[in-house]
């Protein structure tokens, strides 16, 4: 009786060849399926931080509206002014800001601070403060971006009738409402508003 003959054992380098190509296949859509869930959560948190920055924009205008002091000031190289807007290229806008703090014996103290919104050269919505009323020649300015990519910023005032572009120095009161129009890269044109003296 003849017994069967032992076949080979192993892979012909066709099979071998068949499993590399498979297996470099399933490689190459992991590879791929890593790489786009990278891309999608850099848009994401990158959306998510222009979401923050614009809720931030929000808050700190109402904030800043809402404590709004009818004080005047004076800067240099313009007349007093309780309120000042102006419209075109480089917009800008400037009030006085009452916030409440903590003082002496739990006593709430005041201070006033000059704050004013404006578009600068780089393309960048800022916000700066200034602690004194008057300056003089010493007074220390802080710059805080509140957008960094603004594009074309409007203004616009509610005087209690309708909506004007600009507020002259020439009004001792200031605006109902203010309403800040800004072009984002995210989300287009966006209008940011608040009430004052609330």
């Amino acid at each position: 009786m003849k017994s069967a003959a032992p076949s080979d054992a192993g892979f012909t380098l066709v099979e071998a060849l068949v499993s590399l190509f498979i297996f470099a296949l399933v490689a190459g859509g992991g590879v791929l399926l890593l790489s786009q869930t990278l891309y999608a959560q850099a848009d994401v948190e990158e959306a998510q931080d222009s979401l923050r920055e614009l809720q931030s924009a929000r808050a700190l205008l109402a904030a800043d509206l809402a404590q709004i002091a009818p004080r005047v000031t004076r800067d240099p190289g313009r007349p007093p002014f309780a309120f000042h807007a102006v419209g075109g290229v480089r917009p800008t806008m400037s009030f006085v800001r009452a916030q409440g703090e903590p003082g002496s014996e739990d006593q709430i103290s005041t201070s006033l601070t000059v704050v004013s919104y404006s578009l600068d050269e780089t393309g960048s919505f800022v916000r700066s403060t200034r602690a004194a009323i008057d300056p003089g020649p010493n007074a220390v300015t802080r710059d805080r971006t509140v957008l960094s990519s603004a594009g074309d910023v409007a203004f616009g005032f509610h005087d209690g009738l309708g909506w004007r572009q600009d507020w002259p120095t020439s009004m001792s009161m200031v605006p109902q409402a203010v309403a800040i129009e800004v072009t984002l890269p995210r989300y287009g044109r966006v209008r940011l508003q608040a009430l004052t003296g609330l």
